[in-house]
């Protein structure tokens, strides 16, 4: 679909019957089209991606330049294949970059790791192993590939005919990257910034030190932008950029009170204070038992990212406890 002149939206479905999409799109241009992500490397993805192509009159010859937003699988996936039929030269954000090999190719360290940081946070040893490899699977669909190019915050991505501005913005994962377009006022931006959802932002063995900051500081950051449309990775296109991200910030401070309060009951692990908050799926409550071991554990990680971000802001105090950490109010 062509969302404005020279901007076409493809969608990519994931795998495996899950129903959800990858928005992929095409930028034209006068010395070839860039492509803002890609989806998962599957059969389904990749004769979509052909199909959309077909439908907007374009091919994989015209795409010089494919940008990941970020390191996560439905974005890189098929960055690899798309190289090989298009010819296109890679760009990632130096931090992702550097993140591909231990998360796709030997990746039996970070799930040490992960397992490690688990029981940390406080999760019964038989649930962290149950958690620890939940999201494993999705590494098989996705063909690992090092950038051709790696951009920093400032850097620009070119076309000929548009000119886009490289803005890092991390929280996501540390390398997450949005591109602005200040002459039209346009942004793609990744997972950054949903239209009626949050994303995930969780302290893991490769998040960084202060996702949940992070995250903060790159709404605050991109809500500074004069933007006429928004371009997310998933869900549709909108243009009221300041009202969505005021509203996230009001939402996670709400979240934020809401862990606070659960604190005032006394010294809580991260997963302590997963298990009393409460939970959504598609939009239904849940209980925390009710999760699946991936939702469990994004969960977990979660509440370890604001926990963190707590105390790091002086809200809470943060204790180790027999090899767990604990955290109580101030």
């Amino acid at each position: 679909m062509q969302i404005v002149t020279g901007v076409h939206q493809l969608r990519i479905p994931f795998p495996e019957g899950i129903d959800r999409f990858t928005n992929a799109y095409v930028v034209e241009g006068s010395r070839g089209s860039i492509l803002v992500d890609c989806g998962w490397d599957s059969s389904e993805a990749i004769w979509a991606f052909r199909e959309e192509l077909r439908g907007e009159r374009l091919s994989f010859e015209d795409i010089n330049w494919v940008v990941v937003t970020h390191v996560h699988p439905d974005h890189l996936g098929l960055a690899s294949k798309l190289r090989e039929l298009c010819g296109a030269k890679i760009i990632m954000h130096r931090a992702d970059a550097e993140l591909v090999h231990s998360r796709y190719v030997d990746f039996r360290k970070l799930s040490e790791a992960m397992e490690s940081m688990l029981l940390s946070y406080g999760v019964p040893a038989d649930e962290a192993s149950e958690m620890r490899d939940a999201s494993a699977w999705a590494a098989h669909y996705v063909t690992a590939v090092e950038p051709d190019i790696v951009v920093e915050d400032g850097d620009t991505v070119s076309n000929g005919t548009f000119q886009l501005d490289v803005l890092h913005t991390p929280g996501h994962t540390p390398g997450h990257i949005c591109l602005y377009d200040s002459r039209k006022h346009r942004l793609f931006c990744g997972d950054v910034l949903q239209f009626d959802a949050i994303p995930h932002v969780g302290m893991d063995p490769q998040s960084g030190a202060d996702p949940a900051g992070d995250y903060l500081e790159s709404l605050e950051y991109i809500g500074q932008k004069s933007v006429s449309f928004v371009f997310p990775g998933h869900g549709p296109v909108f243009n009221s950029l300041a009202i969505r991200t005021e509203e996230i910030v009001r939402l996670l401070e709400s979240r934020q009170r809401q862990i606070l309060a659960v604190l005032e009951n006394g010294l809580k692990s991260a997963y302590e204070v997963t298990r009393a908050m409460p939970w959504k799926v598609d939009g239904s409550d849940v209980k925390y038992d009710e999760l699946s071991a991936r939702e469990r554990r994004a969960g977990v990680c979660e509440m370890a990212a604001w926990l963190k971000h707590l105390s790091n802001e002086g809200n809470v105090a943060a204790l180790n406890q027999s090899g767990k950490t604990v955290y109580l109010v101030k």
